[in-house]
């Protein structure tokens, strides 16, 4: 279906199909209308700001590609490495993931799941029994076997089988499996076999909707397989400093914080599939001017996150940028626990005021689109019917007058000055306090470097900060979970309404797709009326590349397969 997909995608954004028509091939073709919409909306939104979603393409193969990071990257322990940098940097290229997702799909349908590692998945009538058929005759890039005793080992790394009253392996590791609670706990897994080398049984105590969609996620899941033997010798800290797994590149060398190396893999199981560069470099650049006078002195060959205001005149020069909807969602969460935003006519007006349109258009230069969805545009769950607030500024003053604040507040917004996912976030922030403070409310920026960020958001907010910012989202349904279950460590606002918790349950254990759709798109719906989450804008991700490179496709989702791309000299 996705082939199908993908010549009506592109017979419409070359003019050969009319919007009509393409619904209704679509429509043909299975998808649902949010899907539809979806599609249309950020695809058209890309097309209009004169961004492609595939550099040149061409068949061949060689040369090394470079590439600008806009942030250093995590431990290359497939266990413990987080975000999205991490992930695109290394893990998805030496790492193949039990579950994966197709990159390489201009369509844009990353939800669907491919065969690569894993040749096929049964899902058991009562949806509590996951069989894992995995291809066979797979080898480790040190030459021991990957097989089922080898996928069982890396699992047993992040399960707490204590829990259970059983006793935990030797490769147990607790920060792995901290790491990975998001989404062992709620999965409820019970009990593991490997029947034979090539199966791979995981049995739950509830069905679990998002246990598939949810493992090729960044931070969830079962993340890339790992060699057993590299512990064996060397602990944790070696699978970290000398990464080996099933993937198409092979570990070379890294300077944490600068550069890292990973070069073509020669016997790579699926050798139709092999790599085509013989190495790519990652640099660590986080200074956008930095990133943009690499690109333009020939130091790099692609380049991420690049500033919106230079995106005309890298292209006017030659260089092409591709951009398209992912799961991305730019976000504010409210502060429970502050007193004004404890009262929804409040959230309701703070959420009124933003006007996410200008943003998108004027100061991000067509690079995002307005989020109307807690859920990213690549989410089968996403909709445009949740019913959030337009932006209104008068009835918002009126709002805010009404819940006893006619002469508005002043509250502390906590921003990172950059980082994985998240644009341009001071002038972002800036915007906001300037909509906010049209109705009153008057906005004060906290702005911390990355990591700290990191480390203080997910801490949660406390008193005096009236709202943080993040940007995350999956395409796994699951991800309502992470900040809006009052349980989770990461509803870092402290928002306590428990209705969210019933919703979220009901998705989470349903066992037809549909239901749990119609449950998680109900979590929406709740938040549109609450407003406890944000949603700002969805980012198309631009990525901006020499026109030497080729085959480089534009991944729906955060990170890259770059198995296709080469150099030409």
């Amino acid at each position: 279906m996705a082939q199908k997909v993908d010549d009506a995608l592109n017979d419409f954004v070359h003019g050969r199909l009319s919007r009509r028509d393409f619904v209704t091939r679509a429509a043909a073709l299975g998808l649902a209308a949010p899907t539809i919409a979806a599609l249309l909306q950020g695809t058209a939104a890309a097309a209009e700001a004169g961004f492609p979603i595939t550099g040149p393409m061409e068949e061949g193969s060689g040369g090394t590609l470079v590439v600008g990071q806009e942030s250093n990257w995590d431990v290359l322990d497939p266990c413990l490495g987080t975000g999205a940098v991490t992930w695109r940097t290394c893990l998805y290229q030496i790492y193949e993931s039990l579950v994966s997702r197709d990159m390489d799909n201009p369509a844009g349908l990353v939800d669907e799941i491919v065969p690569r590692i894993t040749k096929s998945i049964d899902r058991s009538a009562d949806g509590k029994t996951y069989t894992f058929h995995l291809q066979p005759g797979i080898t480790f890039s040190d030459g021991t076997p990957f097989d089922a005793d080898a996928v069982a080992w890396n699992v047993q790394r992040q399960w707490d089988q204590s829990k259970l009253g059983r006793k935990n392996p030797p490769q147990f590791d607790t920060t792995a499996a901290a790491v990975r609670s998001w989404f062992w706990t709620p999965a409820q897994l019970v009990n593991l076999r490997t029947p034979d080398p090539e199966t791979v049984v995981f049995e739950l105590a509830a069905p679990f909707a998002p246990f598939v969609s949810g493992m090729p996620e960044s931070g969830l899941g079962t993340m890339g397989m790992s060699s057993p033997e590299v512990w064996k010798k060397a602990g944790t800290p070696g699978i970290a400093a000398h990464p080996v797994g099933t993937g198409p590149f092979l570990f070379e060398s890294q300077t944490p914080g600068d550069q890292l190396s990973i070069v073509k893999n020669p016997k790579y199981w699926n050798p139709a599939a092999a790599a085509k560069a013989d190495k790519i470099i990652f640099k660590a650049l986080t200074d956008p001017a930095t990133r943009v006078a690499a690109l333009r002195g020939g130091d790099v060959h692609v380049i991420f996150a690049p500033p919106a205001q230079e995106l005309a005149s890298l292209q006017r020069d030659g260089f092409i940028v591709t951009a398209r909807p992912n799961p991305h969602l730019w976000y504010l969460q409210l502060n429970a626990n502050e007193p004004y935003f404890k009262d929804r006519r409040v959230r309701q007006a703070f959420f009124m005021a933003i006007n996410r349109a200008g943003m998108a258009k004027r100061l991000l230069k067509g690079t995002a689109l307005p989020a109307i969805s807690v859920n990213g545009r690549t989410c089968p769950s996403w909709t445009d019917q949740a019913g959030y607030p337009a932006h209104d500024p008068a009835a918002a003053k009126k709002l805010l007058a009404e819940a006893g604040f006619p002469n508005g507040f002043d509250t502390v917004f906590q921003i990172p000055t950059g980082g994985s996912g998240e644009i341009d976030p001071v002038p972002m922030a800036e915007w906001i306090a300037a909509d906010a403070a049209r109705i009153g409310i008057r906005v004060k920026l906290r702005t911390m470097e990355w990591i700290s960020y990191l480390h203080a958001w997910a801490a949660g907010m406390p008193a005096g900060i009236g709202m943080n910012q993040q940007s995350w989202g999956m395409t796994s349904i699951y991800w309502p979970n992470l900040p809006l279950r009052t349980t989770s460590v990461l509803n870092v606002g402290h928002q306590p309404d428990k209705r969210f918790d019933v919703l979220l349950d009901e998705a989470n254990s349903a066992i037809d797709e549909k239901v749990a759709i119609a449950n998680y798109r109900a979590v929406d719906v709740l938040n549109a009326q609450e407003l406890w989450l944000l949603p700002i804008v969805n980012d198309l991700a631009p990525v901006v590349i020499s026109p030497k490179v080729r085959n480089f496709v534009h991944s729906s989702d955060w990170w890259w397969d770059f198995k296709k791309v080469w150099v030409k000299s």
